[in-house]
């Protein structure tokens, strides 16, 4: 099963996003989003989104979420991980897995 890694920077406002798309005109079916922010504030909110909808809450410093259904991503669908009321110049990491899907 393909996995990739993302990281982003928290700016000023204490933000931080990340943004997953499939590479190539093929779907994906992601099957669990790992995330992680070394020293995030006990008052800092994670959340996976998709389209702006939101998916599920995680927590901050570290979470997974995983099970059924996976996120299905069609190209042009935006998923995000947003870090929010974090320090700036912390580090959001996120890990992805992943299998291409088809249109069915």
């Amino acid at each position: 099963m393909p996995d990739r890694s993302y990281s982003q920077t928290v700016v000023a406002n204490g933000e931080a996003t990340i943004l997953v798309q499939p590479t190539k005109n093929v779907p994906w079916n992601i099957t669990q989003v790992s995330v992680e922010m070394s020293n995030a504030p006990s008052g800092a909110t994670c959340t996976l989104r998709k389209n702006s909808s939101l998916v599920t809450l995680l927590i901050a410093a570290g979470d997974v979420a995983d099970g059924s259904p996976p996120v299905f991503l069609r190209p042009g669908d935006r998923m995000t991980i947003e870090w929010k009321q974090c320090t700036a110049g912390l580090v959001g990491n996120a890990l992805i897995f992943y299998e291409e899907a088809s249109y069915e």
